[in-house]
Order: structure tokens, then C-alpha cells, then sequence
């Protein structure tokens, strides 16, 4: 399972200072330090026993390092594929057992399907009398919070449960089935790591901690937990496109297919396009900047677009809905959702300039939150390793770089402001890759360790904060 990967891995100091993160962050959420962690934060604090629900989590946790043993001994028999399925389901399992932890039981995510404050999806889908005749009118529709900010994709989703299993079961097994789709994001980054390195060893150490990312689990069954499948996708297809054959746009043609996509469900994974078009720069620069260069490019951003656009002139055709008009009926919305929203600190609302720095500060916070904390001094030491390395200063600090900075422009331009451990959800496989590549070095007994603290974390995390109710 390894191909010449580097074993020169951190030092004791530096994988003990990772812990040491992790272990404190831990202790805040267990005893519920409420300046460290949500003084200005929207999450509310509850105690659902930390070694009940350790106990529950425990199982798929002992299947993600059973996973990780394998590799490290580089068991001949053992298809990656099936270590990635495994880790796939851990995942699932983590979703679905922590919701049984909670005394509600799994009834739970029913009931925050339903809610109309939780997600509105499902109440505006079960208005729906004619899918044709909704999508023609999507663009005027009245509709709750979070379905007013997003295209029709979400509501369709729980539509089509509604009519296959009715409105109680539909609920219950449509909002386990975002859980499902989203576990399948362990299966995908394996494929999207490929981009910074061919190790399988470190692809598959990629998948392990992705499954373990605490904001996978708790904000089950939100469908911001599927949006780092299609993000990734999307850059996958487009370094692709533009590496593997100028002559093919097979992957031009899946990377519009995904835009298509992404956009019918959720207008935030277009954030993803600075990726894109730093890559596009960067592409540029390694070729030299030449005329066929520029030319392929034009191609593959053509085809792009050419590709999603055609889709939607498909589905205006079916039934005559107006991907142009949603736009800026949904922009429109989210502007208005935006100014009635402000941070407040002890009761005082805060300035425009001052609530524009506190989100510069506290969306990356709770970005890493949703990681687990620990990918934060990983992430530096990965990044000061590449530094130092002079061999490495190429594609995969490229890749590294251009993502830290399309997550950095989103903190900056002040888009997407709240909640961030859920809504940048989409750009963590960007933080993921590179904190893998450093696990990956590091001795088994040091993974181990930093694995269990990153699942302690998850625990802590579900049975003290509570990040979605209905």
C-alpha cells in the first residue's frame, strides 16, 4: 500500500505539542468553557454524558484504526477499496450512533428534518403538487429560511422521499441518507489526495481523518455534509482537465456536469471556483504561459460552462425553470438574511467594522472547530516543512497553498459568515490532504494517539454542544 513515501516524520516535541492542542480543546468542551468557546458563537451547551457517548462511538472508531493498522503493515490480501468502504461506514455509524446518544434516539433526525427552523427543506417539499409547474415558479416562491437561500435541489431531494415512502418515513430515512451520501466523502478524497501525492498509504490516512472530522457527525442530517463531495469532484475534474490529455475534455465535460450539480443544490460551492482559477494560474505559469497553453485553457473553461449550461437549458426545457432568475432571487434573499444579522458581544451589537473583524477572527476559528482543533498546528507544521524543503516546493505545495488560499479569500471577502464549522464544511477536504500528508510521517504510536485525541474530540464535541435542533 506504500509507494516511497517519507518516513521522516515530526518530532516528539512537535507531535506532543499536536497532542497538547488537542487535549486541552478537548477539556474546554468537557467542561464547557464557554469564553474559549462560544462567547460569540450561536451553539448551545447540553451534557449528554461523555462516557455514554464514548461507549456508542467507540465501535466505528475501533474499525477506522483497525483500517490504519492494516495499512501501516501493508497487508497484501486487503484492497483499498475495502479499507475505504469500511472507513466510509465508520463514518455513517458515527453519524447514526451519536444521535443515540442523544435521549431522543434517532427519532431525532426526524424531527429536525421536519422542523421548519432547522433546514425548512422538507415543509416546502411537501407543498409541492406538480414538480413542473413549482420549478416554473421556483423564482417567486414563498418559501422558509434556509429554502429561500438555496436552489431547488434540497427540496427535491426530500420531495422524492415524501413520494416514495410518505411524509413520517420519508423524513426520517431521507435525513439518514444525507449521512449516507456524506460518509461516502471518506470514498472520494482518497481519489482527490491523488492530486498532491500517488502513496496510497497517505491517501488512505487522508480518508481515516476525514471520516473522523467532528462536523461530519454532528450536524447530521444537514446537506452541508455532501458539499465537500461535490467540491472536490469539481477540482478533481478541473486539474485533471488541464493535466491528463489537452486532446480528451472527458474531464472538462464531468467537471460541468458536477457544476451543474452543485449549483441546483447549494450557490456556496462556488467559493470553490478561487481554487480553480488560482490553478488556472498556476497551471499557466508551469507551462510557460504559451500561446497553446492559454488556448487550452480558454478550451476547458469553455467546455465547463458550455457543459452546465447545456444542462440547464435541458432542464428549462422540461419545465421551463429559470436558473438566471433563482440567481438573483436567492441573492437578493440572502443579502436581506445578511443585513438583519449582526455578532453581539454581552448584549451589545457590534459595529459594521468591528463585526466584520470579529468574523475575520472567528470564522476560521470555528472552521478548525469543525476540524477538530488539532488540524490547526498540523496544518503549521506541514506548511514549515515545505518551507524547509526545497524538493518540495512544487505541485504539492501548489496545491497546499492555493487551497489555504481560496479558504483564506472566503474568510476575507466576509461571504458565507456564520456558522463556519458547517457552512465551509465544502472546503475541509483542503485542510484534510495536507494535515494527512503529515500523519502519515509520523510514527504509528504518535498516529495512534493523535487518531484517539481526534476521536475523543468528536465525542466531546456531540455529548457537550448541541449544533442542531429542531
Amino acid at each position: 500500500l506504500s509507494a516511497n513515501a517519507d518516513t521522516q516524520g515530526l518530532t516528539k516535541l512537535q507531535a506532543g505539542t499536536v497532542l497538547a492542542v488537542g487535549l486541552v480543546f478537548s477539556l474546554a468542551v468537557a467542561w464547557q468553557w464557554k469564553l474559549l468557546l462560544n462567547a460569540l458563537l450561536r451553539w448551545e451547551w447540553r451534557d449528554l454524558g461523555l462516557l455514554n457517548t464514548a461507549v456508542l462511538l467507540f465501535a466505528p472508531f475501533a474499525c477506522i484504526l483497525w483500517v490504519l493498522w492494516k495499512v501501516e503493515k501493508q497487508a497484501p490480501w486487503v484492497s483499498p477499496w475495502y479499507l475505504l468502504g469500511l472507513l466510509s461506514l465508520s463514518n455513517f455509524l458515527l453519524q447514526i450512533l451519536g444521535m443515540l446518544a442523544d435521549p431522543r434516539g434517532i427519532r431525532l433526525v426526524q424531527d429536525i428534518v421536519v422542523s421548519r427552523g432547522a433546514t425548512s427543506y422538507f415543509t416546502d417539499a411537501v407543498g409541492i403538487r406538480g414538480v413542473s409547474e413549482w420549478l416554473r415558479h421556483f423564482h417567486q416562491a414563498n418559501l422558509a429560511m434556509h429554502s429561500s437561500v438555496h436552489p431547488p435541489g434540497p427540496i427535491l431531494f426530500y420531495y422524492f422521499f415524501v413520494g416514495l415512502l410518505g411524509p413520517s418515513t420519508g423524513a426520517l430515512i431521507g435525513g439518514c441518507m444525507v449521512g449516507l451520501i456524506g460518509s461516502a466523502g471518506a470514498l472520494v478524497i482518497y481519489v482527490f489526495a491523488g492530486l498532491w501525492t500517488p502513496d496510497r498509504r497517505t491517501r488512505i490516512t487522508a480518508s481515516a481523518f476525514y471520516a473522523l472530522i467532528p462536523a461530519l457527525t454532528v450536524f447530521l442530517p444537514e446537506f452541508d455534509q455532501t458539499y465537500p463531495i461535490l467540491s472536490m469532484l469539481l477540482i478533481l475534474f478541473w486539474v485533471k482537465a488541464l493535466n491528463v490529455s489537452r486532446k480528451s475534455q472527458r474531464y472538462a465535460l464531468y467537471a460541468g456536469a458536477v457544476l451543474f450539480t452543485a449549483t441546483f443544490f447549494a450557490y456556496s460551492v462556488l467559493a470553490t471556483g478561487t481554487f480553480l482559477a488560482l490553478y488556472g494560474l498556476y497551471w499557466l505559469w508551469s507551462e510557460k504561459a504559451t500561446r497553446g497553453a492559454f488556448v487550452s485553457l480558454l478550451r476547458t473553461s469553455g467546455v465547463v460552462l458550455l457543459t452546465c449550461y447545456s444542462l440547464y437549458v435541458a432542464l428549462w426545457y422540461a419545465t421551463d425553470y429559470d436558473p438566471l432568475a433563482t440567481f438573483l432571487h436567492i441573492m437578493k434573499n440572502y443579502a436581506y438574511f445578511v443585513a438583519g444579522m449582526n455578532r453581539h458581544i454581552d448584549g451589545r451589537m457590534l459595529s459594521p467594522g468591528e463585526e466584520y473583524a470579529a468574523h475575520a477572527v472567528l470564522a476560521p476559528y470555528e472552521f478548525f472547530l469543525g476540524a477538530g482543533m488539532m488540524a490547526l498546528p498540523i496544518l503549521l507544521l506541514h506548511l514549515y516543512r515545505l518551507q524547509q524543503q526545497s524538493a518540495a516546493k512544487g505541485r504539492e505545495m501548489a496545491l497546499t497553498l492555493i487551497g489555504l488560499g481560496t479558504i483564506l479569500t472566503l474568510d476575507l471577502t466576509g461571504w458565507m459568515r456564520w456558522e463556519t464549522a458547517r457552512v465551509w464544511l465544502f472546503l475541509q477536504p483542503l485542510l484534510v490532504v495536507p494535515v494527512a500528508i503529515e500523519l502519515a510521517r509520523v510514527t504509528w504510536l504518535w498516529r495512534l494517539a493523535i487518531f484517539a485525541v481526534q476521536w475523543w474530540i468528536v465525542v466531546c464535541l456531540k455529548a457537550k454542544m448541541s449544533f442542531v435542533e429542531p
